[in-house]
């Protein structure tokens, strides 16, 4: 009887510090809710009757919905890769706003070449079509270093997710080596479970890798076939320039190997910063870059073919740009037309300067002109279907965010709906355990009671 008593006073007890556990546990992130699990001892026969022997606590289990816990991975690496993307694209689409940007200068460009066609003799006129040509340049500038800042901030972003990488993967390998230890012992150590899936959950965000439980409870995390996460070893990443001046990413196994992982990484927020740092914004850039040359030696071209208000033949109106790539950077009027308006080539006949509008009249009509260079389209057309795709792209990531957003609300709720602390049911509990504690207590005074009453009667 005191020996059932006494073995029901621990087990009780573990019960009691396992709820106090949970209730001490119950803000804390990634936390499930821990059970005693309670199991009647191997009765014993004796006299020719099977007599209980009471009760003992076997093992605490943490209560885990295990499908929840591995959708909220899957989910997790496809949100980052979408959330990055989202980042990168609202920060584009605030290069190009609605007003005051290219589009808007290219408008007053073509507006001011209207007007000095309306008076191809007015000095103001002239003086007015330079200050919007630099201005369009200028706009060309703004945009494309708008750009060129979005993608070095997409390259330091690369640099901070592989120091974060790194401190994941060497505290999972950590934790993955107390969950083998407690394994080992069939115990196991639910705390560090909970903790290694809190940051297992942060890396696959981070890189959209794939998790996998092998022996002894530990979990092995793989990018493309390469471990991060290896039982106990961790990968590590390191960051370096490339030949394109931004940071290329190596990664070295646990098993020492080393070799370029940048494409390794397609999905996750890290695949979404790469995506956007070498395929979105360099796109955009050469396409600006693509229209800003076009556009100049269209200009140019025409004003060659015309006369400037003296009657001699015109030049360059842009300063002339050789490549296509950097032209955005470079584009502004020549500094002859800046220095002289009068150098602008408004005639298509020597003979009619300064009054012959026709040349004038021909570099409007560049609005209208499909160019080759810009896929047979024209310059307003062209631009028009870059910021499009721009905005459409923008559209279907932020349904992504949003789909992905309200799926990992829902499986949360699933998951915390199985895991998370109820201070009530605790309590309850708690009330329960005590009570079971205090007459398992009781058994032994009265145990006590009867042995000593056994003494006296032999006395």
């Amino acid at each position: 009887m005191m020996s059932i008593a006494a073995q029901a006073l621990k087990a009780q007890q573990a019960a009691i510090q396992t709820a106090g556990h949970n209730v001490a546990n119950a803000a804390t992130p990634g936390y499930s809710r821990q059970k005693v699990i309670l199991e009647t001892q191997t009765p014993a026969f004796e006299n020719g009757l099977v007599l209980g022997r009471g009760v003992n606590a076997t093992v605490v289990r943490s209560v885990v919905d295990q499908f929840s816990e591995r959708w909220l991975l899957d989910i997790g690496g496809n949100l980052g890769f979408s959330t990055a993307q989202q980042s990168a694209l609202s920060a584009i689409q605030e290069a190009f706003p609605t007003t005051g940007g290219i589009d808007s200068a290219l408008n007053d460009f073509f507006s001011s070449l209207s007007d000095l066609s309306n008076n191809p003799s007015g000095s103001a006129e002239r003086i007015a079509l330079i200050g919007k040509a630099n201005a369009l340049g200028a706009s060309f500038h703004r945009t494309r270093s708008v750009l060129t800042s979005i993608q070095t901030n997409s390259d330091q972003d690369l640099q901070s997710i592989a120091h974060q990488v790194n401190t994941l993967t060497q505290e999972i390998a950590a934790l993955n080596q107390r969950v083998a230890f407690s394994q080992s012992s069939n115990q196991p150590d639910n705390d560090a479970r909970d903790q290694r899936q809190v940051r297992l959950n942060d890396l696959v965000r981070l890189t959209g890798a794939t998790v996998s439980e092998g022996n002894g409870g530990v979990v092995n995390v793989t990018i493309q076939g390469a471990a991060l996460v290896s039982g106990s070893r961790a990968a590590k990443l390191d960051t370096a320039l490339g030949a394109n001046g931004l940071h290329q990413i190596t990664i070295e196994t646990p098993d020492g190997i080393q070799f370029d992982g940048t494409n390794s990484f397609t999905n996750g927020e890290l695949g979404g910063v790469l995506k956007s740092r070498d395929q979105v914004v360099p796109d955009l850039l050469n396409q600006l870059d693509t229209l800003a040359k076009a556009l100049v030696d269209e200009v140019n071209n025409q004003h060659a073919a015309g006369f400037d208000y003296n009657g001699n033949a015109g030049g360059n109106f842009f300063q002339p740009i050789a490549a296509v790539s950097g032209a955005a950077s470079t584009m502004k009027v020549d500094d002859a037309i800046v220095a002289d308006p009068n150098l602008i080539a408004a005639a298509q006949n020597a003979a009619g300067a300064p009054g012959d509008n026709q040349n004038a009249l021909a570099l409007v009509n560049l609005r209208n002109v499909s160019i080759a260079a810009l896929s047979n389209d024209t310059a307003e057309n062209y631009l028009t279907a870059a910021l499009g795709n721009i905005g459409e792209a923008a559209k279907t990531i932020q349904s992504s965010v949003d789909f992905q957003t309200g799926l990992q609300t829902q499986v949360q709720a699933r998951r915390d709906e199985t895991s998370n602390v109820s201070i009530d049911e605790e309590m309850t509990n708690l009330i329960l355990f005590q009570r079971a504690f205090d007459a398992s207590a009781r058994m032994i005074t009265t145990a006590d009671e009867l042995y000593q009453s056994l003494i006296d009667m032999m006395r």
